[in-house]
This record gives structure tokens, C-alpha cells and sequence, in this order.
């Protein structure tokens, strides 16, 4: 009994014993602890491996990024409405950034360029709305009421405006970005000069008269000094209204309204004993004062279809007239046309708001207008009337590259705005807005077409290619001649 104890101790103590050396051999091998700079060493030498493997998979991505999108826009092919150079026909506008870079034809469209085709249309520049509601607020800080993805400004962009004026201030239709946005502020000061209140009339009157007696005098004042003369007394004009100084020293511009007859020549009056910029907005009975009206410089904004009954009480002509526009125009007043509602929406009737701006023209035209008139009405005359016809309002080399691409005549009830460009971005494309897209869908290219373009591409990389292939390769040796002589 005692020795069969002694060997199962024995075969226990065996069992424990291979168990652990079996343990022991299964744990990974481990070096003694290397010296504090040999540690250093590697750590180094492992983060510059690290920093090599990272440095291929940056490349990588910088590789992967999209091309930048070219500065170059190019419209080609359509009959180009300058306003002040006439009209090209199949012409091209060349676009670097957001200024017009070239007009004609025949210009050379940079490799790589954004590109419309508008063959078969009309390129006009972007037109100007006077005067608007809904599409940006005005105020002291326009761009902080300015919502560039507002329904009523995609509206306005479907109908060809790109710069409005709201509130005394102008903004740029600028769809998605304020970049770019605001124009000018403070665009005129208004001035009530109406038969009507004949005491403001005389108090405004008597303003104007200090207002002028002090630049009198500051002129004699500056002429003294000039010639060296001492012991002068500088005009004091902190009693005097700034903006009438403004006014009279022609920093600012007057806007009147006046519809009849009377109130048009008591403005007449005012501004032929203050000379000084000015626009009259409403002017019904415009067509009887023009010659007047011509001869004191104002511009004059109408619209076409706002009727006035005439007073048959009266002996003289009175009342609305169709003609207006063009008895104006005949004058030598420049003529701009607002519609009646300054509001922008697809219901109502055509042409009564700013959806339809162009129509409101149609009208002047009916009434006799010239068209080439009737289209700087509602560009560059509006442009000009804000402040900002060196900028807008034409299609001129340096002006801004605000277009209007149209699939007809402007004038045309059944023409529709194809693409709108503003500060040379496309923020308008019929066929990918939701409005008017399933009316008279630009034609789709059919397979074939898609097909020979891509092969076109294809070729003129081919020929590319082997241009700079050929232009590598150095030129042959010349041979050597073999044999004596």
C-alpha cells in the first residue's frame, strides 16, 4: 500500500512538472530590456517608416480630388443684344471670372472652358428691376436679410432679373452665396414737391435756397484763401440739411413722384431753379410736359399700361397715353419701365409684376417705342437710374458677366429664360429648376450625338497626345556618310 502511494505521488508530481514546461514554452519569447537610446533610436526611426508609409496615401488623395471648375464661360452661338453695340449675330460672350472678357465673333474659347451653346437663341444682359418686394429687404444691412435660397429670388432668376433694388439699396440676385451680393445702398433721397402741400413745398424751398447760398459762399470763401488773404471766416453749415447739400452738389440723385400735369410742372420748376440729378417715377401725363421734362435732365420711370382717365372738365390734353414712353423717348428723355406690382409670383395677370418685366416693355412698344429703346428701359437706363450702369445693364468687355440666355425674342409672351448668369455663375437652368421645365424641353442629344462627341474627345486627345509625344522626342542625327572618296 505504501509503495502504490509513493508512485501516484511520483506520476503527480511528473504531470505538474510537464505542464508547466509545456506553460512555459508557449509564452513568447522575450529580449532583455535594450538600453534608453537604443529605444530612441528605433521609436525615431519607426516614425519616419510611418511617415513614408502616410506620404503615398496623401498623394493618393490629393490625386483623387475633382479638377478645379475653369474661371472661363463661354456663350456661343447665339445672336448677342449689346444694347450699346448692336447686335451679333452667332456671337460669342467669353467670360474669365465674373467679368465679360470679350464680345464678337469668332473668339477663340479657352481650352477646358464652361460652355452654352445658345445657338438659335438670344443672349441679353441680365435686366434690372427698379424696384422690388419679396426678393431681398433693403435696409441698413441688406446682407443680413438676404436669403439666397428664397423661392421668390429663384422666381426672379426664371424671369431674367439679376440685380433689384429694394429699400433704397441694390442687391445682386447671387443664388446660394451672399458673395458678391451687395451692390450700393442709399441710391437716391426721396423728395415730396407736390401741389398739394403747397407749405412743405415753400419750407423745403427756403432749405434748398440756405443750402445753395452757403456753396456760394463757401466758393468765395475758397476763391479768398486761394489768393492768400487772411483774417477769413470759414461758412458754417451745421444748420443745413446734408442730404440737400448732396443734392445740389451732385453726390446724390432726387426721386419725385408726379403723375398730372401740374404736379410734373412743379417739379419741372424745382429742378430748373435747382438743377441737380433726378428721376421721376409714375408720370402719366408725362407726354404733354416732355419737351419740359427733357430740358431739366431727369429720368423718367413709367409704366406703359397704368391708365388715367382724362379730365374732361379741361381744355388742355390730359390722361393716359400708350404713346407716353415714346413722346418721352422723342424728347430726349431717358425712359425706364416698371410694371404696376413690384412683387414676384406665378399667378395673376401676365406681365402685371416682375415675373413677366420684358412684357411690360412690350407695351411701350406697342405705343411706338423704338425695340432697341424698349430693351435699355429695362437694363441699362434701371442700371444707370441706381448707380450702377458702369457696372450692369450692357454687354461690354470689363462690365460684370450678368446674362440672360432666352430661347426667343426677349419681347415675345411665349419666350423663356433658358439660363441665367450672374457675377459669371450659371444660377438658372430651365431644364434643372422645377418651375418650367416641362414646358418646351430643350431638345436631349440622341445616342449618336453623345456617341460622336465622345469619340471627338477622344480624337483630339489622341492628337494631343502625340503633339507632345513629337515635341519631346529630339530630333535625328543627322547620318554619316559611309565610303572614301
Amino acid at each position: 500500500m505504501t509503495l502504490y502511494l509513493l508512485k501516484r505521488s511520483q506520476l503527480f508530481m511528473a504531470t505538474v512538472l510537464i505542464a508547466l514546461l509545456g506553460f512555459s514554452f508557449s509564452l513568447p519569447g522575450q529580449e532583455p530590456p535594450k538600453p534608453a537610446q537604443e529605444q530612441e533610436e528605433e521609436a525615431k526611426e519607426g516614425g519616419e517608416k510611418k511617415k513614408e508609409a502616410e506620404e503615398p496615401a496623401e498623394e493618393k488623395d490629393e490625386d483623387a480630388e475633382e479638377p478645379e471648375e475653369s474661371p472661363y464661360l463661354a456663350i456661343v452661338g447665339g445672336d448677342v443684344y449689346t444694347v450699346t453695340g448692336g447686335v451679333v449675330h452667332g456671337g460669342t460672350v467669353l467670360v474669365k471670372e465674373d467679368r465679360i472678357l470679350k464680345v464678337g465673333k469668332n473668339i477663340s474659347v479657352p481650352e477646358g472652358a464652361r460652355t452654352i451653346d445658345a445657338t438659335g437663341m438670344h443672349v441679353y444682359p441680365g435686366l434690372v428691376a427698379l424696384n422690388s418686394s419679396g426678393i431681398h429687404t433693403g435696409g441698413s444691412k441688406p446682407e443680413d436679410s438676404f436669403r439666397p435660397y428664397n423661392l421668390t429670388l429663384d422666381l426672379a432668376l426664371a424671369g431674367g432679373i439679376t440685380s433689384a433694388q429694394a429699400n433704397g439699396s441694390v442687391a445682386k440676385l447671387t443664388r446660394g452665396t451672399l458673395d458678391g451680393m451687395f451692390v450700393r445702398e442709399k441710391v437716391w433721397l426721396s423728395l415730396s414737391y407736390s401741389t398739394t402741400a403747397p407749405s412743405s413745398r415753400r419750407r423745403m424751398r427756403n432749405e434748398f435756397l440756405a443750402c445753395r447760398n452757403y456753396l456760394r459762399e463757401m466758393d468765395r470763401y475758397q476763391a479768398a484763401k486761394a489768393r492768400g488773404e487772411e483774417d477769413l471766416k470759414e461758412p458754417d453749415a451745421s444748420k443745413l440739411n446734408k442730404g440737400y447739400l448732396q443734392l445740389l452738389q451732385g453726390q446724390a440723385q432726387a426721386r419725385f413722384n408726379a403723375n398730372t400735369v401740374k404736379d410734373l410742372m412743379t417739379v419741372c420748376e424745382f429742378l430748373e431753379e435747382f438743377p441737380m440729378k433726378a428721376v421721376v417715377f409714375g408720370a402719366q401725363e408725362a407726354w404733354i410736359v416732355a419737351p419740359r421734362l427733357g430740358r431739366t435732365g431727369a429720368r423718367v420711370v413709367v409704366n406703359p399700361r397704368s391708365k388715367r382717365l382724362s379730365n374732361q372738365s379741361l381744355s388742355r390734353p390730359s390722361g393716359w397715353s400708350i404713346e407716353n414712353a415714346r413722346v418721352l423717348h422723342d424728347a430726349g428723355v431717358e425712359v425706364a419701365v416698371l410694371p404696376s406690382q413690384t412683387y414676384i409670383s406665378t399667378g395673376g395677370i401676365t406681365g402685371r409684376d416682375l415675373m413677366t418685366l420684358p412684357l411690360e416693355a412690350t407695351f411701350a412698344i406697342r405705343g411706338g417705342l423704338p425695340q432697341e429703346q424698349a430693351l435699355r428701359s429695362i437694363t441699362l437706363i434701371p442700371a444707370k437710374v441706381l448707380g450702377i450702369g458702369h457696372r450692369v445693364g450692357s454687354i461690354e468687355a470689363g462690365k460684370d458677366a450678368d446674362l440672360i440666355v432666352t430661347d426667343g425674342d426677349l419681347f415675345d409672351y411665349r419666350t423663356f429664360v433658358q439660363w441665367t448668369v450672374v457675377n459669371g455663375q450659371v444660377v438658372y437652368d430651365k431644364q434643372e429648376a422645377p418651375y418650367f421645365a416641362h414646358i418646351r424641353p430643350r431638345p436631349e442629344p440622341t445616342p449618336q450625338e453623345v456617341m460622336d462627341s465622345i469619340r471627338k474627345a477622344a480624337k483630339k486627345e489622341e492628337g494631343d497626345a502625340e503633339e507632345e509625344e513629337g515635341a519631346e522626342k529630339p530630333p535625328d542625327a543627322p547620318e554619316k556618310e559611309s565610303g572614301s572618296k
